[in-house]
């Protein structure tokens, strides 16, 4: 089916924008839309397709991106800037899961953020529930990329420049309910922010008991495309260990509903999404937070959804279109990664010891160590299936050099993988540092070869001034008789010497 877009005016016909939000998780999230839905902004076409509601509008900058769209009955596409959406309460649910960013266009300088987000607000019905995702500028992922080239990939400046933008977490909350919106769920996204693989809401950050379990997560994720100073998975499980995840997060992705009566049917609430630390306060915030998943992890293939329960703990379920979920509790524990990590930089070799003689003799043979879990009892929990127990050895013999391990400690994980341990290919940071170490030797062993040279040409300089002196010495009188006296010596000797031998004759 062709999508022919409708032109709002403000659209650029030979613009297509980069790198779309979307991915497993986010597409989980607006696949909870419902009623009138319109989608703002750069998404993925598996993203906009998971969206079930009755009508959706997809507004877009980029005639082009709105053309490849694939069409669906009851799917509206326009083309345009932001502003030129008129402001009427149409629409049940608004998702601007990219941001506000990437919503002007050439014809304008585009709106400010507070700009967009009141044309967000006079969009929604009262009721109403907008998914808003917000970039962090100074998010880890951020921090530990690589310079990047200069371009047109994105046509708005920095987020950074724009005064009326949030800055935090806790700054968006706090501008979301000035301007009348009640926030349901905020998550802290990994490891980028339009493309993440994990959603961490704020009862889950909080929680000591899921340390291990989210880092884990966090070290499984695939690092951000593009080149890298430094690893940001490690980075963010110890930020997590210290409390700051949330703060140091790629972005940041906010569920709010709009205040006053909703239009909406109520939906049915759940105890696995409404118990524990985020109890609702009434019937009708308990409706309204029902569906929406506290955390959310994309481990693979499995899309994992974390829950607190009443009385349990914490639950997870493996969502899957074809398999009903079945909550299951979720196992405590720190994650091996990060235990082996602490005594290898502690030098606590018996520790390390009977970390690895535990991993590699128990149930957890053959697993990765940043997916298994060590119960306070001793117990190892995996949290993958096994493979072969060498190839996870190395696997963890390769990451311990990016982490900063003592090098007589890396090199104890290189003999016993008999390999020699190297930065991986995505950390510049350690690729500088052993370019400046063969730099630094370059240096030196010129230096030697230029002072061999110049002991080589002093040398051979003092051997020919030797020549000539010797050359001189010879066409003086006493030279000459020197030379002869030396010749006659040397027709005595032989003379002697053939006298010698023909005595010696029988």
């Amino acid at each position: 089916m062709v999508v022919t877009p409708l032109l709002l005016g403000g659209e650029m016909p030979h613009w297509s924008d980069p790198e779309p939000a979307g991915g497993a998780v986010l597409r989980a999230l607006a696949a909870g839309a419902h009623g009138d839905t319109l989608v703002v902004g750069p998404h993925s076409p598996e993203l906009i397709a998971a969206i079930t509601a009755r009508h959706v509008t997809v507004l877009l900058r980029g005639v082009p991106d709105g053309e490849a769209l694939p069409g669906r009955p009851g799917l509206e596409v326009c083309c345009g800037s932001l502003e030129k959406l008129a402001a009427v309460p149409a629409y049940d649910t608004v998702v601007a899961l990219d941001g506000l960013e990437r919503t002007g266009s050439t014809e304008s300088p585009g709106p400010s953020w507070a700009d967009g987000l009141a044309q967000l607000l006079a969009v929604l019905r009262p009721g109403g529930r907008l998914l808003l995702g917000l970039a962090n500028p100074v998010g880890v992922h951020d921090l530990l990329a690589g310079a990047a080239d200069p371009g047109d990939a994105q046509w708005s400046g920095p987020p950074g420049d724009d005064p009326t933008r949030p800055v935090g977490a806790a700054a968006l909350r706090e501008r979301l309910r000035s301007v009348g919106l009640d926030p349901l769920r905020e998550y802290a996204v990994f490891p980028s922010p339009r493309h993440p693989t994990v959603l961490l809401g704020t009862a889950a950050l909080a929680d000591p008991a899921l340390t291990g379990f989210l880092s884990s997560a966090l070290r499984r994720t695939a690092p951000p495309p593009g080149p890298l100073l430094a690893d940001p998975r490690p980075v963010a499980a110890r930020l997590l260990r210290h409390g700051l995840a949330g703060a140091m997060a790629p972005g940041w992705v906010v569920v709010a509903t709009k205040t006053g009566d909703s239009p909406l049917p109520p939906a049915r609430p759940s105890n696995a999404t409404t118990g524990g630390g985020t109890a609702a306060s009434s019937v009708a915030s308990a409706v309204a937070v029902a569906g929406l998943p506290e955390t959310l992890i994309a481990d693979g293939p499995v899309l994992r959804r974390l829950s607190p329960a009443p009385g349990r703990g914490w639950v997870h379920e493996d969502l899957a279109e074809d398999l009903l979920p079945v909550p299951r509790e979720l196992p405590a524990g720190e994650c091996l990664h990060d235990l082996l990590m602490v005594a290898g930089r502690g030098h606590d070799l018996p520790a390390l010891r009977s970390l690895v003689t535990g991993w590699r003799d128990g149930p957890a043979a053959g697993v990765p160590a940043d997916a298994v879990l060590v119960a306070p009892d001793g117990r190892y929990q995996p949290l993958a299936a096994p493979g072969e127990p060498a190839e996870a050895l190395r696997r963890f013999a390769d990451a311990v050099r990016d982490e900063g391990l003592p090098a007589e400690i890396a090199e104890i994980f290189g003999v016993m993988t008999g390999r020699r341990i190297r930065p991986g290919g995505a950390a510049l940071r350690e690729l500088t540092a052993e370019r400046d170490r063969l730099a630094r030797e370059l240096r030196e062993a010129i230096t030697q070869t230029i002072w061999y040279e110049r002991q080589a040409a002093s040398r051979d300089a003092e051997l020919a001034r030797a020549y000539r002196i010797i050359a001189l010495l010879k066409g003086t009188v006493p030279g000459r008789a020197a030379t002869a006296v030396r010749g006659g010596l040397r027709t005595g000797t032989s003379f002697a010497r053939a006298a010698l031998r023909r005595i010696r004759q029988p």
